[in-house]
């Protein structure tokens, strides 16, 4: 037995201890008194209804009352003669088989029952190990004995004791028997639960399976859900960990390059050997770090800025940021293909900036990578949403590398030209403000297209076109 389950078994055997002594110690002394107090009251109960009678009812009642109350009534007239009286009160008793060694009546309490008064008297009758416990009233000029044998309860307690210890023996080997079968199913749950909890804090983050039906399995439960919880949060603490130093290395790698020819254009401009192009390599060196840093302090931005939520026409924002890339894509003879497919109107709860945005990264990501010039925008309705997919060809055939795509400085442009494939910073700041709008959002290739998209729940209703 562990520890929790010896205590609990030596208190509760304490405690059954002290309930059996406090037992003996409450029967021995106190039931005889108690017992002698209920016959007093009820022998005065029977003396006060016998007092209330007529000397010739009560003569014809008498012998009713004694079976009836298994008491003993004697009746006989006060004589002067105290001697005289008391012989005649003992025959009377003797004929009623009632014989008492001790048995005295004094003038005393002869003159107080005169004077009307209820006399008790209690007759200790020695080596009978009885009493006479006795009320004298008169009626009539007549004594009226009204008593009732009590018998010594001290060896009756004494035998009742002895038997109880014996009883109490068994029952304690019972108890504890019992006791530690239950505290056994009681500590050994808790005992698992310590041990699970020793294993969660060396971040081994295992179950427990305890079925009780109590408060135990209740607290079981929740050491799951925190293992489990710690178990995830233990687990994206290590990816960000590592996608920390993958940031930090992909931030020296995509500073170091143009630090690296601002450094030696400068060289060939101290060696004299400049053909007029240096300074033009260095200011666009230097524009593409300012660049990079922009994109990084937008990023870092997003995540603390206050969102100024008001409602915003989706669709009519995504035909804005289309125009404002109208210049670019003829240049580049790039076709925008959208099929609203009947919708009209996409009311969401955004802020407008930033869900700017988000179209205007998607739309320069598609431009960027495109296979054949064309970009395919188009709206969805389904039961409870709405989707929004741009999609364009690609050469990225990684299906297990796809959600890569929203890793910091990740591109999916092998050579990592720049003219091509940007900061690589994009589609994190994509997601960054997706999530915290609380949008569902998905990329995936599908027949060699590489398509996101975004989740709009319809709770927001749609606008009648004006």
């Amino acid at each position: 037995m562990n520890r929790l389950g010896r205590k609990i078994s030596i208190i509760i055997t304490c405690c059954i201890l002290l309930v059996f002594v406090l037992y003996f110690v409450l029967n021995s002394f106190l039931l005889p008194k108690y017992y002698l107090y209920q016959m007093k009251n009820r022998l005065h109960e029977i003396s006060d209804e016998l007092n209330e009678m007529s000397l010739k009812d009560l003569n014809q009642s008498a012998f009713e009352y004694e079976m009836k109350y298994n008491v003993t009534i004697a009746i006989q007239p006060i004589s002067s003669n105290n001697d005289e009286f008391n012989g005649a009160l003992r025959d009377s008793l003797n004929q009623k088989k009632v014989t008492l060694n001790k048995f005295w009546v004094t003038e005393d309490t002869i003159h107080l029952v005169k004077e009307g008064k209820t006399v008790s008297k209690i007759y200790d009758q020695g080596k009978l190990k009885s009493s006479f416990l006795v009320d004298f009233i008169e009626k009539d000029q007549h004594f009226i004995l009204i008593g009732v044998s009590i018998v010594y309860l001290s060896e009756a307690v004494q035998i009742v004791n002895q038997f109880t210890i014996s009883i109490m023996v068994l029952l304690i080997l019972i108890l504890i028997s019992m006791v530690w079968i239950w505290s056994k199913k009681i500590t050994d749950p808790l005992k698992e639960l310590k041990d699970i909890s020793k294993e969660i804090a060396k971040l081994d983050f295992r179950k427990v399976d305890i079925h009780t039906n109590d408060e135990i399995e209740e607290l079981a439960e929740s050491i799951n859900e925190m293992s489990e919880k710690l178990r995830v949060a233990h687990e994206n603490l290590n990816e960000r960990n590592a996608n920390l130093k993958r940031f930090i290395s992909d931030i020296t790698h995509e500073l170091k390059t143009p630090l690296a020819l601002i450094k030696a254009y400068s060289v060939g401009i101290q060696d004299g050997i400049d053909d007029g192009s240096y300074v033009e390599t260095i200011l666009k060196q230097t524009d593409q770090i300012n660049h990079l840093i922009d994109e990084l302090l937008a990023l870092s931005r997003i995540e603390r800025e206050t969102l100024h939520i008001q409602e915003v026409d989706f669709i009519n924002l995504v035909n804005r940021c289309i125009q404002n890339y109208e210049i670019e894509l003829n240049r580049s003879d790039i076709t925008i293909h959208v099929d609203q497919n009947d919708i009209q109107h996409v009311f969401v709860e955004a802020d407008l900036g930033q869900m700017e945005r988000v179209i205007n990264n998607l739309l320069s990501n598609a431009i960027k990578y495109t296979e054949n010039n064309k970009i395919f925008i188009s709206y969805k309705e389904r039961e409870k949403e709405y989707l929004f997919h741009i999609e364009n060809n690609t050469k990225f055939n990684n299906p297990e590398r796809l959600q890569n795509v929203w890793e910091p400085f990740y591109v999916m442009e092998a050579s990592r030209n720049k003219n091509m494939s940007g900061t690589g910073l994009g589609l994190a700041i994509v997601r960054s403000i997706l999530n915290r709008h609380h949008l569902r959002h998905e990329v995936s290739l599908i027949n060699g297209k590489i398509r996101f998209t975004i989740h709009f729940s319809k709770k927001y209703k749609e606008k009648p076109h004006l």
